[in-house]
């Protein structure tokens, strides 16, 4: 029986074999990425239906999209819905005047606004998006694309580069998972089924899930461990930070220390990268686009939608109507800071949204080796040069700090645990380098407790492992 280990994330996706000698191998993905044996979790759709995933699917995005003209038109969407016209009466919260007046019922044809320039979408952390309900499909130039479609591209890659490598076909994929993916039942049964269709679409015939922090303390488990050890595992990736603490015992090989081994706790919340980077654009950049600006006679505040559509650049291009510009363009000489309201227009008119998000992402990498970095934004009129400190930084996340800091006491507790009693804490996942979670984890459990696994591949090697011996 043939499998692979898909650590699929929701920033980085990773693969691994058991190679002939029988140990697990991480497989390149992505030559135009750093490491190469990491995918960016990304997909690229052209006009002419081209698919790209990956490095490629970012600069395919920005060499097309930035700068470009936005040109929207109103469409009709092929859906309806019916609405109760007038009024209802003030007889009764249940009262539905459509139930005795059919007249009342009128139906309502949904129109959408469509960019008919667009060249190609990008979409990009679609794991935290599986568990909507309402999230069905979305409309790719006329072709309807449901989540699990778009996922299984990413899968379908890494089940290519695996089958390439063994040279034999591989039916069976030991698929990674987050601890939880939502806390209401329904979304995380809708986030399950949705992420295995998605390996059945990529060609897989089954579909088997692991905890990605469990597969993290395997692959400690199967390379390093020969002793009893209650060992925690914090991965902390963009989407979810999970927590899981185990018990090991030894044993003469890894099958046998593998079986005697038990899961005490885990726990896991969606706090993450991506939380961060807004974060981070909430509190240093929104200033440069109007967050302190008073406009008209009455020192109105820009509306807060506007603001907020700065954090979303997948939507940022439908902000570029006639309407709204031209509304922009009028406040410029009637408010307290004119440059940050033309900041606000070209930043939406150049559709520069995601180029903003990797300077801020870049900043926040370089702060784990730093002890400053720069937020460094330049295109055309657009420039942001905005220095920021690790003590600042700290200060900006400090509420995902504590929310991190929960799950980890959330983890104790379940296993009835006490930080002193944890023999050892590996972490994994990109956001675990940010220094002010490597201080919280050291000054909780001890300085020399802490130690890093590889950063973007422990959980894929683990889920080979467990492959072998399932």
């Amino acid at each position: 029986m043939t499998t692979c280990g898909i650590d699929y994330g929701t920033t980085n996706t990773s693969v691994a074999i058991i190679d002939s000698r029988g140990n697990p191998k991480v497989l390149g993905l992505d030559p135009e990425n750093d490491p190469p044996t990491s995918l960016p979790s990304l997909v690229y759709i052209s006009s002419d239906g081209e698919i790209t995933v990956g490095r490629k699917a970012a600069n395919l995005f920005i060499e097309r999209n930035v700068g470009r003209e936005v040109k929207l038109v109103t469409e009709e969407t092929g859906m309806i819905i019916h609405k109760v016209s007038g009024g209802e009466p003030d007889k009764s919260e249940f009262y539905n005047p459509a139930l005795t007046d059919p007249d009342k019922l009128e139906t309502i044809s949904l129109k959408t606004k469509v960019d008919i320039n667009l060249p190609g979408r990008l979409f990009q952390s679609l794991k935290t998006q599986l568990k909507y309900i309402n999230y069905r499909g979305t409309d790719v130039f006329g072709v309807n694309y449901q989540i699990e479609e778009l996922v299984s591209f990413v899968l379908k890659k890494c089940k290519e580069e695996a089958e390439k490598h063994l040279k034999q076909k591989i039916d069976i994929v030991i698929l990674g998972r987050p601890v939880r993916f939502s806390s209401n039942e329904i979304e995380e049964k809708t986030a399950e089924r949705r992420l295995r269709n998605a390996g059945l679409i990529a060609g897989f015939k089954e579909v088997v899930f692991f905890y990605e922090p469990v597969a993290a303390s395997v692959e400690y488990l199967a390379t390093e461990s020969t002793e009893n050890q209650i060992v925690m595992v914090v991965d902390i990736g963009g989407g979810t930070c999970d927590v899981c603490i185990m018990k090991f015992e030894p044993g003469s090989t890894v099958e046998e220390r593998i079986s005697r081994s038990e899961i005490l706790s885990v726990t896991g919340d969606n706090v993450a990268g991506d939380a961060i980077d807004k974060e981070i654009i909430r509190k240093k950049l929104f200033r440069y686009f109007g967050s302190q600006v008073r406009y008209g006679p009455h020192n109105l505040p820009l509306p807060k939608h506007m603001l907020n559509i700065v954090l979303d650049w997948q939507n940022l291009y439908k902000m570029n109507t006639e309407e709204t510009i031209n509304w922009l363009i009028g406040i410029e000489n009637f408010c307290t800071q004119p440059e940050a309201v033309r900041a606000l227009r070209l930043l939406i008119q150049k559709n520069c949204g995601y180029p903003l998000t990797l300077s801020v992402e870049n900043a926040k990498k370089q702060l784990s080796f730093d002890e400053t970095s720069v937020i460094d934004f330049n295109y055309e009129e657009l420039k942001i040069k905005e220095e920021i400190n690790r003590d600042e930084f700290k200060g900006i996340i400090e509420d995902i700090l504590e929310k991190i800091e929960g799950l980890l006491v959330e983890a104790e507790k379940n296993a009835g645990l006490t930080p002193e009693k944890i023999n050892l804490v590996l972490t994994t996942g990109g956001t675990c380098l940010i220094p002010a979670i490597q201080n919280m984890l050291k000054n909780r459990y001890g300085k020399k407790k802490v130690k890093s696994r590889d950063t973007f591949t422990a959980v894929a090697r683990g889920l080979a492992i467990i492959g072998k011996y399932i």
